[in-house]
């Protein structure tokens, strides 16, 4: 029998890698240092030695061994990722690039295989659709004047993997959108700010419009053999097995729950890569939640999900028992940004991956 090994990295602005450039980037430049910059409201952190922190990244890459990798936060250009694979991966990846964007849905695949995985293409019907606008009414409003249209800023990239013409499975890479909005600060809330609180919403609004997108492909892959068709949905979905304050005092649903799918509709049911005993402690990121007084959290919101044929055994691609971890000791072995003053430079990434191993 024969193993496949998948794992999702969100690589935190791989942007920043090329100096920050997208449009005025010059082929093949990796500078040495990087000086930080702004993008709208973000500002990326300068970075001492770039060679060496592309070091630790590789050096995390490597050190999972995943024949196909999904990438959240990739550069702009394919060719930039294509340049880091030559320079500090020995080559040894193929670059697979959704659109364009500051920060990209990407995924690396190993030359073993590479022959073996093609990327759905991106005006097949299907895609069309996924990546249309998505109708939603903001919070409290309900004319047809308010609808407004959502799409995706970072398009899901999936991609097929065909050891042989009787097997296929599907891999669905994710990177959805960020809950931040103008609600910083717990004392915002408390003073229930309207413009801050009704911003917040309409995030989670376009957050949950992405998801129902994505939940409305899924029933349309699984419709005809849900039980038999493996899909594999993973990446950085913004979004933890906890409710926090807005879904507490708005009852808004966590959107892991929407993406995993109906109970009345077990064919379409996605479960959870991860044993249930792993899953209650795992985490991917931690930061200082601005609506908990700046306490720092710790959150596992780096998925990987499999749909019915693989949790119910009933297609060709079974997930190998307990493989499905967050990569911990890997990434904690390329990374010396252990505070109090935190720098980009000394850590691989604001994320940690998360693997899976599926036998065939």
């Amino acid at each position: 029998m024969s193993e496949i090994k998948i794992a999702t990295f969100n690589i935190e602005w791989m942007v920043s890698l090329f100096g920050g450039r997208w449009t005025d980037w010059v082929s093949p430049t990796i500078p040495p240092t990087f000086p930080g910059r702004s993008l709208g409201g973000i500002r990326l952190e300068p970075i001492a030695d770039v060679p060496a922190l592309c070091q630790r990244i590789a050096g995390v890459i490597q050190g999972i061994g995943a024949q196909i990798i999904g990438i959240q936060e990739g550069p702009p250009l394919k060719e930039q990722l294509e340049v880091f694979v030559k320079r500090f991966l020995g080559n040894e990846y193929v670059v697979h690039h959704s659109n364009p964007n500051w920060q990209s849905v990407c995924a690396l695949v190993h030359k073993s295989i590479s022959n073996r995985v093609t990327v759905l293409a991106p005006d097949s019907p299907e895609v069309t659709h996924l990546r249309s606008a998505i109708p939603y009414y903001p919070w409290g409003k309900f004319a047809k004047a308010d609808q407004k249209k959502h799409r995706f800023a970072r398009h899901p990239l999936i991609l097929r993997f065909r050891p042989d013409a009787e097997k296929e499975l599907r891999l669905i890479v994710l990177h959805t959108k960020s809950k931040f909005s103008k609600l910083k600060t717990r004392e915002q809330w408390e003073a229930r700010e309207p413009e801050a609180i009704q911003d917040a919403l309409d995030t989670r609004q376009k957050l949950s419009a992405e998801i129902a997108r994505i939940r409305e492909f899924l029933d349309d892959q699984l419709k005809n053999s849900g039980w038999k068709s493996p899909i594999i949905t993973m990446g950085d979905f913004n979004d933890g097995p906890f409710a926090e304050l807005m879904e507490e005092e708005f009852l808004i649903h966590n959107i892991i729950d929407e993406l995993v799918g109906s109970l009345l509709t077990p064919t379409h049911h996605l479960r959870h890569a991860m044993e249930p005993q792993v899953l209650a402690t795992a985490s991917t990121t931690r930061f200082p939640d601005p609506l908990n007084n700046g306490q720092i959290t710790e959150e596992l919101i780096d998925h990987i999900l499999v749909s019915p044929g693989i949790w119910r055994k009933t297609s060709p691609f079974r997930l190998k028992k307990n493989s499905c971890r967050v990569e911990a000791q890997v990434f904690d072995q390329h990374n010396a940004d252990t505070g109090p003053v935190l720098q980009r430079g000394l850590r691989p990434s604001d994320h940690k991956p998360v693997s899976a191993v599926l036998t065939y």
